[in-house]
């Protein structure tokens, strides 16, 4: 049961954060912002992908990088009870860092 509710978790701050990522203008990416998503975006890719590098793309697609990586990170996709709770103190954090 403690799964499902990490997962319920994670799959809500995805929503949280994808919204809030589309919601950035440039200046606020220039501000820091865009250099911690990409962040949390390696952090994510060393925990489910191996740690393969993460394509700097454009702004625009931040928000589509960061829903792939953290759903990634869901028990239906073959992560575990670990990495789903690692995914979503990672997709917390970057949503508070964010705000």
């Amino acid at each position: 049961m403690k799964t499902d509710m990490a997962a319920a978790a994670l799959l809500e701050e995805v929503r949280r954060l994808r919204l809030r990522v589309m919601g950035l203008s440039t200046p606020q990416l220039d501000g820091g912002r865009r250099t911690r998503i990409r962040e949390a975006l390696a952090h994510l890719s060393a925990l489910r992908a191996d740690g393969r590098r993460v394509p700097v793309l454009e702004d625009r697609v931040l928000a589509d990088q960061v829903v792939v990586l953290l759903t990634d990170c869901l028990p239906e996709y073959g992560a575990t009870d670990a990495q789903t709770a690692t995914a979503l103190t990672i997709a917390e954090d970057l949503r508070r860092d964010l705000a």
